[in-house]
């Protein structure tokens, strides 16, 4: 897991990658990152939830430990506020319905592992389709445009 604390977003908003994010998902998430990103205590990149696939064989322990978590689920972004709240982030260029279910599943197995945390979820995309939207809103998940910023900059609001 790369954890990022809130005196650190300056590290991440210049960055040409982040931690975890495709290459197409970055611009997106950057800019959710500068827009939202000092109302946590910390951003949290690689968080692995739900259950592996345990490699068999005659493989050393640290290439099994390795594949079982990268067999995990793996949210864009969970940002942490202590003691106990996490707001699972998931980016896409366009949030389509399957954005939704997967941003469901997510919350059911970070639930599972962490059952003292209060959850909330979070879409950021550039563009949606209304029923995409709809059904976001629906199930609890606030869906943020990118196309409402105004031009990325280098600044984080303060």
């Amino acid at each position: 897991m790369d954890v990022f604390k809130r005196d650190e977003l300056y590290r991440l908003v210049d960055r040409v990658t982040l931690p975890g994010i495709n290459p197409e998902e970055v611009p997106v998430t950057r800019e959710w990152i500068r827009r939202y990103g000092r109302e946590f205590d910390e951003l949290r990149f690689n968080v692995r939830v739900g259950v592996g696939i345990t490699l068999e064989g005659p493989y050393p322990q640290k290439l099994k430990d390795d594949w079982f978590q990268r067999t995990r689920m793996k949210p864009d972004l969970v940002a942490y506020t202590a003691p106990n709240q996490s707001t699972i982030v998931e980016a896409k260029v366009q949030w389509l319905n399957d954005a939704v279910w997967q941003l469901l599943h997510y919350r059911d197995l970070y639930a599972a592992e962490f059952p003292e945390h209060e959850i909330r979820l979070v879409g950021v995309c550039q563009a949606y389709t209304p029923q995409s939207a709809r059904l976001a809103s629906d199930s609890g998940i606030r869906c943020t445009s990118c196309s409402r910023f105004p031009p990325s900059t280098s600044s984080i609001a303060m």
